[in-house]
């Protein structure tokens, strides 16, 4: 009985494994579709493309939902963000359609300007009510130094609209239009610098490079001589924690651990 046990490390084993069954070995076990929110369009592919590839070539469903418009990302003067958001939308698409993705949802937010509303969160919520996803992945809002306030808030919101989406009186008017209230099994967290889990991506890094490369507008000639090196590294960073050549890490939690959670870090 827990109420017996005077060890720390053996009641948080067995919490992790007899209560929660919070088994990492495969985190995507049972899922069938997986809703991959990311700030502005690229970024599942730059976080998430090799292990996006993997999932629907299994036959898990991918949906992505980008909260921007990604207008802001140009340093071209003649180019108007009007423009820049039109053509960063057709991007996203031919870039998602390597993957596998077939499913992109916008909220069309003004990239830079990403707010922690309630109104943006409970977007959110009615995204993943609509879609009722058995996973949900999105960047770490804890990586150390992001200095992108898109990317903070894109993880803060999207933790709590996973939270606060099975809740009934959040967002009621949903329940008018027919989205009830939806329970994520899975939430996962890429761009982390803690991971807990990996992809091994060796054989998909090229195939994950050149759809992050579909988005032109981003990644000029001059830009990819760059960031081409920078995302290989990234690559070899988690591969070196996996024992493989190139890995994509995430961090997976158990629910619970979301909410006034001490040891949530020791996962």
């Amino acid at each position: 009985m827990f109420e017996e046990m005077n060890d720390f490390d053996e009641a948080f084993r067995r919490l992790l494994d007899e209560v929660l069954e919070f088994d990492l070995s495969n985190p995507f076990e049972d899922v069938e579709k997986v809703l991959c929110i990311e700030p502005h369009p690229d970024d599942c592919a730059i976080g998430l493309g090799g292990t996006i590839k993997r999932l629907t070539d299994s036959g898990i469903e991918v949906v992505y939902l980008c909260l921007t418009d990604g207008s802001m990302g140009t340093t071209d003067e003649g180019l108007s963000a009007h423009e820049l958001a039109l053509i960063r939308r057709k991007e996203e698409e031919e870039s998602a359609k390597l993957l596998g993705v077939e499913k992109i949802l916008w909220l069309d937010n003004r990239d830079t300007e990403l707010e922690y509303t309630p109104a943006v969160r409970n977007e959110i919520v009615k995204v993943i009510r609509a879609e009722r996803p058995d996973a949900v992945l999105l960047p770490d809002p804890w990586l150390p130094y992001e200095a992108h306030p898109d990317h903070r808030r894109a993880g803060f919101m999207g933790i709590d609209a996973v939270a606060f989406a099975q809740l009934p009186n959040v967002a009621k008017s949903d329940l008018y239009a027919g989205l009830k209230p939806h329970q994520v099994d899975v939430l996962g967290f890429y761009y982390t610098a803690r991971p807990n889990y990996f992809v091994d991506v060796t054989d998909l890094m090229e195939l994950k490079l050149k759809a992050i490369r579909v988005h032109k507008s981003q990644f000029t000639d001059d830009v990819w001589e760059k960031w081409e090196p920078f995302l290989r590294t990234v690559g070899l960073y988690y591969g070196k924690k996996a024992g493989v050549k190139y890995a994509e890490g995430l961090r997976f939690f158990p629910a619970l651990f979301l909410h006034i959670t001490p040891f949530a870090e020791l996962v």
